[in-house]
């Protein structure tokens, strides 16, 4: 029996879909790709209790109300979906450092530690940034060292599906989701490439796909954020943590040596093309923050599209139409709210006390 559709396979529907089940639902998730694909497959898996160093930080203090309480619960969640799915997400607690290129971004990234509640920091004068980052530029007015680290997203995608299989959830791939099928102010269910799927509750986390959703109420504001990604061969480097700029690019090391270099933020639709100057950019960047990436190879390029809500947070709980729920709009920083976001909008749905006031995300704050 359908108890709830979930719409969108990508970190949002995996995760909310776990939850559902745990909770003794039965769960219809339907996906038009490969679960774990799109946005989460080409994302660089940071997981930190803060937004960013700089710009790409603009959800204010409510983002980082979500952002906080959902880091703790990264702590545990690697170990749960080892234990449920087999498969290690490669979860590494390295820190990150929020480096500033002068005098202005370090004034600022101080202020913004203490503003945004970071939590325990570290300040790094540049006399000790060789020791921490021997790699990194000289020239460097020092650096925040935060919490945090990264996930495999190109791991924890097929982990959570398999989580989510083992823990009774139907997935069902090639699926595009076409229209919410409502029956005057009540949801029924959704009209897909492969016919009409009844539920009495339905939940949206379709990513960038929830503004094509017909029917839903309110009609998701979300436009896609071009990124611009590049993976090169560190092996020789070693760059030991995640390293963020206060208006990008940032750099994650993988286990295997590889290095995640992103990322670009263009509105372009939703054209998958890289650019020249997009990745010149960005390898022009990260040239200047670590030199010794000027002899790094290149092993692969790729894009990504985030889901940029138009206030620049998500939409977590019930819209217009009674059963009708949203998960999505997270944006460039939706790897670390993610396991809080499912949980929020689980509880909603099953009437469970919230882990925080989810005012802030309310979807019927659109029309």
């Amino acid at each position: 029996m359908t108890d709830i559709i979930v719409v969108g396979g990508g970190i949002m529907g995996l995760l909310t879909a776990r939850e559902l089940a745990r909770a003794g639902r039965g769960v219809l998730l339907l996906e038009k790709g490969q679960p774990g694909g799109g946005t989460t497959w080409a994302s660089a898996g940071i997981i930190s209790p803060h937004g960013s160093s700089g710009a790409a930080d603009l959800a204010g203090e409510a983002g980082t109300r979500l952002r906080h309480p959902s880091y703790d619960m990264w702590l545990d969640l690697p170990d749960a979906i080892r234990e449920e799915s087999g498969m290690d997400v490669e979860f590494r607690l390295t820190g990150v450092l929020l480096l500033a290129l002068n005098e202005d971004e370090k004034r600022g990234i101080q202020e913004k530690a203490v503003t945004r509640q970071w939590g325990d920091t570290e300040w790094i004068e540049p006399e000790r940034l060789p020791g921490e980052e021997p790699a990194l530029a000289t020239n460097l007015a020092g650096a925040l060292l935060v919490k945090g680290g990264n996930v495999e997203v190109r791991r924890l995608g097929p982990a959570l599906e398999m989580a989510c299989r083992r823990a009774g959830v139907d997935i069902r791939t090639a699926v595009v989701s076409q229209e919410i099928i409502a029956a005057g102010d009540r949801v029924r269910g959704v009209r897909t490439s492969a016919g009409d799927f009844e539920a009495p509750v339905v939940v949206i986390c379709a990513g960038i796909g929830s503004a094509h959703l017909a029917g839903a109420r309110p009609a998701p504001p979300i436009t896609p954020q071009r990124g611009q990604m590049v993976a090169l061969d560190a092996r020789g480097i070693g760059v030991r943590r995640v390293l963020m700029t206060v208006n990008d690019p940032y750099l994650v090391p993988r286990t295997d040596g590889k290095l995640i270099l992103g990322a670009t933020r263009e509105f372009a639709g939703e054209d998958p093309r890289l650019t020249a100057g997009g990745l010149s950019w960005l390898l022009g960047a990260a040239i200047e923050t670590v030199p010794a990436l000027r002899e790094a190879p290149i092993l692969e390029t790729w894009t990504g599209f985030r889901p940029l809500c138009t206030d620049y947070l998500p939409l977590i709980g019930e819209g217009h139409i009674q059963g009708l729920f949203f998960c999505t709009g997270h944006g460039p920083t939706g790897i670390t709210p993610a396991p809080l976001s499912a949980a929020l909008v689980s509880a909603l749905i099953t009437g469970t006390e919230p882990a925080i006031d989810p005012v802030p995300y309310d979807p019927k704050r659109f029309d």
